[in-house]
């Protein structure tokens, strides 16, 4: 029997941002090396800000997955974004066999440049995705270089504008992108208008496109509503691109942050998106392996897949009497407290308590 606790959604969703979206502690299983990448657009130097992360003792060649956020809604955010923010979901990537890669764009954070002007007097939608798109072949030519990556693998991912950013991207076909993956992809102005601009640039973006795509919106999305999600995905397929569209159940208050607060409700998406492509997630393989060593028979092949498929941190305690595993994710604690979460939660009602699994990491005693 499996039984999970779910933290981060319970959780306000600003407060969800605020706490579950930074990593808090070390963690032994990941390698993490914030640096700015030092790239050349348009002929002129710049750095993006970055985090690289990967699986601790992890074999390349690694393929490459790419993420870049949103823009902010005020210049704080702007100027308060870093790449740590989405730490922990780099970590879900990188536990899946990815090197992950998150970039800060031009004007952002502690990157270099400037953000266009919102001028509403002549409507700037394509440039700026195009521009968007510049940053991240940049960075993608960049990151091609290092000894530990596979550059025939590479997907590109984004939340907010960076899902559109990365739809421009795709429309490139770069050699080696194999995947684009949008959360509450699309750009916001308070222009009127604004919205038939985007759905323009998406109509051009798909009849270029040849890539995959995989988009995913929250149903309470405020900024990227059901009605225009679903315009924006008519425009792309009119060209005869290739796309997944997804509208998933609603995300905490707000849906438009659902990379950071609904990791749980995407992971299944993304991983079932990355096998129809033969590309690197867990797979039942890695489920059988995992119910081999508790003990347990195919018939609870769900209670392994269910733990492999949790965003981390997650931690794993099993009672050997009972039968029973008591899984932690996610939350808006580090891997020490769920896992001391899923230990308490199984001592209230079994004696031979242990912890068996750290993240995707096997600790226990009962390896067979």
């Amino acid at each position: 029997m499996f039984v999970f606790r779910v933290g981060c959604l319970a959780l306000a969703v600003l407060g969800c941002w605020l706490v579950c979206s930074v990593a808090r502690a070390d963690d032994p299983e990941f390698t993490e090396s914030r640096d700015f990448l030092h790239v050349v657009i348009a002929g002129k130097p710049y750095r993006l800000d970055s985090l690289v992360v990967k699986a601790t003792g992890a074999k390349g060649p690694l393929p490459i997955a790419l993420f870049t956020s949103g823009t902010g809604n005020s210049l704080a955010e702007v100027r308060g974004e870093t790449p740590e923010h989405y730490a922990l979901q780099a970590r879900d990537l990188a536990l899946r066999g990815w090197l992950a890669v998150v970039v800060i764009r031009r004007g952002i954070g502690k990157s270099d440049g400037s953000l266009a002007k919102d001028r509403c007097g002549k409507l700037h939608v394509e440039s700026d995705l195009n521009g968007a798109a510049d940053d991240l072949q940049a960075a993608i030519d960049v990151v091609k270089k290092r000894p530990d990556v596979d550059p025939s693998r590479i997907i590109a991912i984004g939340a907010s504008t960076g899902g559109a950013s990365v739809v421009a991207l795709g429309a490139r076909n770069l050699p080696g992108l194999v995947g684009v993956v949008s959360f509450s992809g699309g750009i916001h102005f308070t222009c009127q208008g604004w919205d038939d601009k985007l759905v323009e640039a998406y109509k051009k973006y798909g009849a270029a496109s040849r890539v995959p795509n995989l988009w995913l919106y929250a149903r309470n999305d405020s900024v990227f509503e059901p009605e225009l999600a679903e315009r924006l995905q008519i425009a792309f397929l009119h060209g005869g691109a290739d796309l997944t569209f997804r509208e998933l159940a609603p995300v905490g208050r707000e849906g438009h942050f659902l990379f950071v607060a609904g990791s749980r409700t995407w992971l299944a998406e993304y991983d079932d998106f990355l096998r129809r492509h033969n590309l690197p997630t867990w797979g039942y393989s890695d489920v059988s392996a995992l119910l081999k060593r508790l003990g347990l028979g195919e018939d609870e092949a769900p209670v392994a897949a269910d733990y492999l498929g949790e965003p981390v941190p997650k931690a794993m305690a099993f009672s050997p009497g009972a039968r029973r595993v008591f899984a932690e994710s996610g939350g808006p604690h580090d891997l020490a407290a769920n896992r001391d979460l899923a230990m308490f939660r199984c001592k209230l009602a079994n004696n031979d308590c242990r912890i068996v699994m750290e993240n995707d990491r096997w600790v226990g005693p009962l390896t067979q």
